[in-house]
């Protein structure tokens, strides 16, 4: 998938209502306390983080595409929004540790081939009792993207085994649960497909 080539055009009324959704799922398991630092990992064009933007002092938003983050950057400067920050960056490449409150990541991770180096890096930058928060397509049978020539990943995941993963990093109290359901488009035909959310926690020290 050409992220660079589809940022333009990657806000279409679909994706801003299921980001919507998407936040709030996110957002339920903020308990506001002690979560000044966040991070979202594969932003996108900040559809998330737009409207999680009050719930934190600062938010890094990190993607490995510059077009997503070029969309991201102007759409910050036009709302005049200052606890917001963007960069273009592998997340293996972010040095040092204990940076962040919270971590979250919204479908990012189903596209991501060394799943247990990211996991275990992320972890890594999280504070001592830090929440990662992920958002994920449930296991599918290849039809979501099925007309992504060039998608190199997971048809999606159980929630076990992604629980698993998050263990085997050292991560804490794993919570997790299906929240979305929804239908995408595929040719003439809709596929139906539903996400979940995991909540974990890094070891305090």
């Amino acid at each position: 998938m050409c992220f660079d080539k589809e940022a333009a055009e990657w806000d279409t009324n679909y994706r801003i209502n299921r980001a919507k959704k998407i936040a709030e799922e996110i957002s339920s398991y903020l308990d506001g306390n002690n979560i000044s630092r966040a991070m979202e990992f594969g932003c996108g064009t900040g559809l998330i983080s737009f409207n999680l933007q009050e719930e934190f002092e600062e938010i890094l938003l990190i993607d490995l595409s510059k077009g997503m983050i070029e969309e991201t950057k102007k759409k910050i400067k036009n709302q005049n929004i200052k606890n917001m920050k963007t960069l273009v960056k592998d997340v293996l490449d972010i040095e040092g540790e204990n940076k962040y409150d919270v971590i979250y990541t919204s479908m990012v991770l189903h596209h991501i081939l060394n799943l247990k180096d990211v996991l275990y890096k992320l972890s890594k930058l999280l504070k001592p009792n830090g929440k990662l928060i992920i958002v994920e397509l449930s296991k599918d049978d290849g039809t979501f993207h099925s007309l992504d020539e060039d998608f190199n990943g997971y048809n999606g995941f159980e929630i076990k085994d992604l629980q698993d993963l998050l263990k085997d990093v050292g991560l804490i109290n794993i919570k997790g649960r299906t929240f979305y359901h929804s239908k995408k488009q595929i040719n003439d035909k809709y596929h139906e497909y539903s996400l979940f959310s995991i909540c974990v926690n890094k070891q305090k020290a």
